[in-house]
């Protein structure tokens, strides 16, 4: 089969990965990359020699044999880059978030849906083997009805400039959230966040409390100014409760066997009972998944049919991030 040759948009943090990624993949090939950085492309051309590097975003646009551009800039430049790939009918890959505006982002879908271009949004976690289990899990009703999602998704850094720390971070909560529940709809949210560095008023740190039609509430709380890593997400079930820790090197998902009932007593008519049975550690595909995201896209590309999966999510999410932008309760 032709592999896909793709260029590389962006070659600072994220962009460097990207190639690597892509290069492990016998579907793709990189030939190409773009920064306007000297730094950056002079780090890339030392790592990367066999790249055709350039600061003109056009250079890569008029390449007919470029396919497919990864987009890995400013989240401020997504819809700018995006609406030139899709002009020039080449496939886009955008991380995420996917651009700072619904309105931008559905006019960038509306156009790949039109002339039948991939628009993939990198969002790993919708196919991550931890979260395809857990959906399996809530799929099965192994948990019964869902009842919360709590996460604490907390870092020293990556502070950015354009963006705050939940546009930067909730992305992959609500993939997850919307990934394991595909029908869901937000019914209400509560945000509250605080900046503590430098001048910049965005958000380093942030609660959001989000109500969903189906009767799930997502708490989530955010920080780029923690001294410890911590990825962890607790599900919890009428039945059961699933525990999600990310920094586990292999136990990353556990179901406890564990719920809380109340009765009425005839001594008092509040009388909690705790159940704690055992506690199961499922396996889970260990592939990485970035890795079946690009099998994803490049069976989507080889039959040029496309079901904007990510892209679909990236909206929804979307649609709740600009609501964080004014901080206070909304409705929905």
């Amino acid at each position: 089969m032709k592999r896909i040759k793709t260029a590389i948009a962006g070659l600072g943090y994220w962009g460097p990965n990207l190639i690597r990624n892509f290069r492990k993949h016998p579907s793709f090939e990189v030939v190409a990359g773009c920064d306007l950085i000297d730094s950056n492309l002079a780090r890339t051309v030392q790592e990367f020699p066999f790249l055709t590097l350039t600061k003109q975003y056009s250079d890569l646009l008029n390449n007919p044999n470029i396919d497919l551009i990864a987009i890995a800039t400013p989240p401020e430049t997504h819809y700018k880059l995006g609406k030139m790939a899709l002009a020039a009918k080449k496939h886009v890959w955008i991380e995420k978030p996917f651009t700072t505006s619904y309105i931008y982002a559905k006019e960038l879908y509306e156009i790949a849906l039109k002339n039948n271009l991939a628009l993939h949004v990198d969002l790993p976690f919708m196919f991550y083997g931890p979260v395809l289990k857990m959906k399996e899990l809530i799929k099965k009703k192994e948990i019964g009805k869902p009842f919360y999602y709590t996460s604490t998704r907390t870092n020293l850094g990556l502070i950015q400039k354009e963006v705050d720390v939940i546009w930067d971070l909730a992305p992959h909560d609500f993939s997850i959230i919307f990934s394991l529940f595909p029908h869901i709809k937000p019914t209400k949210i509560t945000i509250d966040g605080s900046a503590h560095v430098g001048e910049s008023q965005k958000k380093q740190i942030a609660n959001l409390v989000t109500h969903f039609d189906n009767g799930l509430t997502a708490y989530i709380h955010l920080s780029w100014l923690s001294p410890a890593k911590i990825r962890l997400i607790t599900i919890g079930g009428e039945d059961k409760m699933i525990l999600f820790d990310d920094i586990e090197p292999t136990e990353k998902v556990k179901i406890y066997d564990k719920k809380v009932q109340m009765k009425s007593g005839e001594v008092t008519p509040f009388k909690p009972v705790y159940r704690s049975g055992d506690v199961w550690i499922p396996s889970f595909d260990q592939t990485e998944a970035l890795y079946k995201e690009l099998d994803y896209l490049a069976e989507e590309m080889s039959l040029k049919k496309f079901s904007y999966l990510t892209a679909k999510v990236a909206l929804q999410t979307l649609q709740i991030l600009e609501e964080t932008k004014h901080y206070v309760n909304y409705s929905m």
